[in-house]
């Protein structure tokens, strides 16, 4: 079909329909779940590390299928691709269904099926989608699309909290075939947005992308980033479990207040990408990870304390920010420094290079872990008196707190790298920090306002929350963002006719 013949707000509504669909099946097979599962049959550490890192070893095969990605039908590609792959969403759902403790290596054939054959979909959809979608609007529609979508799946893992809570264990075989429902919605809808004829600019290669000095540093951030935060993330929940003695349904129902934050955090965040750039925002998230996995080493001081549920709750706030905003990002920078009808080239790069260091890093992860696994390196100040003896732990780190340090330093290096990429119109990190800051204040006190707590509203009133105002506000976002300096942002909500 040719551009000008797209029914630009049919695909746009199919487009979020299937964000939703897919936004469910994505949020049962989150890398906490799946590490549940494994930690629950008793899976080492080395090889929950290994099909953590399934998914990122997978995305090899978009280097193939660049090639072909824009010489022919990207819908058709994308619909092939992921009607197989769910299809074997399906085949581990039955064989759960038949054995709960079935050959765990029935279960990685599977999962990597899965994983393969949605990768083959990865370059095509990303470089359609970049051809679709003005750019104008992308960050803020992309944002829109995940976070209706991590909305419905909230309500799903919510409901399987209160499954793993009743009935244990035995709940994994209704998740995978949740989920494959959830695919196949999908795929319905996937079929309804139009495709977009490809603008041939000449011959693509690969190393096209591997000359622009500006794109290397944009993928070496996300390299770094994704192996230090791949090395951890798959072991936060075995952390949850094995450490900290939590049942599944604990870790489930953190994933799902990960969820709600992400929901909130995508509302806020795609204007402002749009409007002050992605790079502040994508740094923000890498130094918010960091935060996440130092937060985990005090959850044990050196066993449970009170303060351990709070630290929990804050960690997946935090997960909610690091874990939905680089995508959106990332493939916004991207596709803000190529060409209409070049893209797949550089998504292919870039998304192949993280996958490795993603992969290498949960490998490692899984070889850390074992390696501290009985290692304990405490400080302690001891004090003696006529009153008697007190003992106050200050520093205590044991086994997968090693991993998680080493994973949040490497998370701020990454940070620093990412500042070096230019990109056009991008604003200060400061700036950014402020915005999101100022949103979440406004958005408590008006909170607060319907709540009718006075007492609470005064408190708000009084601060000097204008202070987060900037005069960047001045620069109207197009698409109904207006804001002056020391005034609140209004946000009109656009319409799918809109777009």
């Amino acid at each position: 079909m040719e551009e000008g013949r797209v029914n630009l707000d049919k695909s746009l509504r199919n487009l979020l329909m299937d964000g939703v669909a897919s936004q469910i099946m994505f949020s049962l097979l989150t890398v906490s779940i799946i590490s549940s599962y494994l930690a629950s049959i008793n899976a080492p550490p080395f090889l929950i590390g290994l099909v953590a890192a399934i998914p990122y070893i997978s995305q090899l095969v978009q280097i193939p299928s660049a090639f072909f990605a824009e010489r022919f039908s990207r819908k058709r590609i994308s619909l092939f691709a992921n009607l197989l792959s769910r299809i074997s969403l399906l085949a581990i759902g039955i064989t759960l269904l038949i054995n709960l403790q079935s050959d765990v290596m029935l279960f990685v054939v599977f999962f990597v099926m899965y994983n393969v054959l949605k990768e083959v979909s990865t370059v095509p959809w990303s470089s359609w989608m970049r051809d679709l979608i003005p750019a104008h609007i992308r960050g803020e529609y992309y944002s829109k699309r995940i976070a209706y979508g991590k909305l419905a799946a909230l309500f799903v893992v919510l409901l399987f909290t209160a499954l793993f809570n009743v009935a244990g264990n035995t709940t994994f075989p209704i998740l995978f075939l949740t989920a494959f429902a959830a695919g196949m919605t999908s795929v319905y809808f996937i079929k309804g947005i139009d495709d977009v004829e490809v603008e041939h600019r000449g011959k693509r290669s690969l190393a096209e992308p591997l000359k622009n000095s500006n794109f290397l540093k944009l993928t070496s951030a996300l390299s770094l980033w994704k192996f230090a935060s791949e090395m951890a993330l798959p072991f936060f929940s075995v952390y949850i479990i094995t450490v900290l003695k939590y049942p599944v349904w604990v870790a489930i129902a953190l994933a799902s207040l990960s969820q709600f934050s992400s929901i909130y955090f995508l509302r806020i965040s795609g204007s402002i990408m749009d409007r002050f750039g992605n790079k502040p925002v994508a740094a923000l998230s890498f130094v918010s990870f960091s935060l996440a996995a130092i937060l985990f080493t005090f959850t044990t001081m050196p066993q449970n304390h009170p303060l351990t549920p709070l630290l929990l709750i804050s960690i997946y706030i935090l997960d909610g920010f690091y874990s939905s905003v680089p995508p959106i990002a990332f493939m916004n920078m991207i596709a803000k420094m190529t060409p209409k009808g070049s893209s797949a080239p550089y998504y292919a790069v870039n998304n192949v290079v993280a996958s490795i260091f993603a992969a290498t890093g949960s490998i490692s992860g899984g070889l850390i872990a074992s390696f501290f696994l009985s290692t304990n390196f405490a400080v302690k100040i001891d004090i003696e008196s006529t009153f008697g003896f007190l003992e106050i732990p200050t520093v205590h780190l044991e086994s997968y707190d090693f991993l998680f340090l080493i994973s949040s330093v490497l998370s701020v290096l990454a940070a620093k790298i990412l500042r070096l990429f230019s990109e056009d119109n991008a604003l200060s990190e400061e700036v950014v920090k402020n915005e999101i800051r100022h949103a979440v204040v406004r958005d408590v006190y008006s909170l607060i306002t319907h709540m009718h707590l006075p007492y609470m509203q005064s408190q708000l009133r009084w601060s000097n929350f204008g202070r987060f105002t900037n005069g960047a506000f001045q620069r109207g976002f197009q698409g109904g963002v207006t804001a002056q300096p020391g005034s609140q942002m209004v946000m009109q909500e656009n319409s799918l006719e809109d777009f």
